[in-house]
């Protein structure tokens, strides 16, 4: 195997990714979205000792996977209506948060990404809560931030990267404590 490390040699796959991308979802902005999650699991596949023998078949088939999640989601979406209001997710959130039964992960995950949020300086909170509260698009949030789509797509990517590695050292610290 190429010793290097997977998220650079992901990255020189990239135009490649985004035309097969761009082919399955014939939508820019749900390809780039699709890149960013596949990168998410090529950082985590670089933690484990594992070795990949082939890592161009791999990381396609973590792009393609990803993006058959991803059409599934929007089809589905399309099918049952607009996501849910942020108010009713929160009250779902609360309930799960308040629930005493047994030990759940995701109340322990959605616990440790609402401590991870509160920490993020504010500029950064708007962009999340832009996208995934307000569901605006990329070029919704550059028009209300005054950057490109392009920058908002890489500074939500950041965030995200950054939300993922706090959340997982909160699990890791509470899962030690225990």
């Amino acid at each position: 195997m190429d010793e290097t490390p997977l998220i650079q040699q992901y990255m020189q796959l990239r135009s490649e990714f985004m035309g097969y991308l761009y082919a399955m979802t014939r939508d820019a902005e749900l390809a780039e979205e699709v890149y960013q999650n596949a990168a998410v699991v090529v950082i985590q596949k670089a933690d484990q000792s594992e070795t990949i023998h082939n890592f161009r078949a791999w990381a396609k088939e973590v792009v393609r996977r990803q993006a058959l999640h991803a059409i599934r989601a929007r089809e589905a979406s399309a099918k049952y209506g607009r996501a849910m209001a942020p108010e009713l997710l929160e009250a779902v959130s609360e309930a799960f948060m308040h629930d005493t039964s047994e030990d759940s992960v995701v109340r322990d995950e959605a616990g440790a990404l609402r401590k991870c949020l509160d920490g993020l300086p504010e500029e950064k909170r708007e962009l999340v809560a832009l996208r995934y509260e307000c569901s605006s698009s990329f070029d919704e949030i550059s028009q209300h931030t005054g950057s490109t789509p392009v920058a908002v797509q890489r500074a939500l990517s950041r965030i995200r990267k950054l939300l993922h590695g706090c959340v997982q050292r909160r699990m890791q610290l509470e899962e030690t404590a225990s």
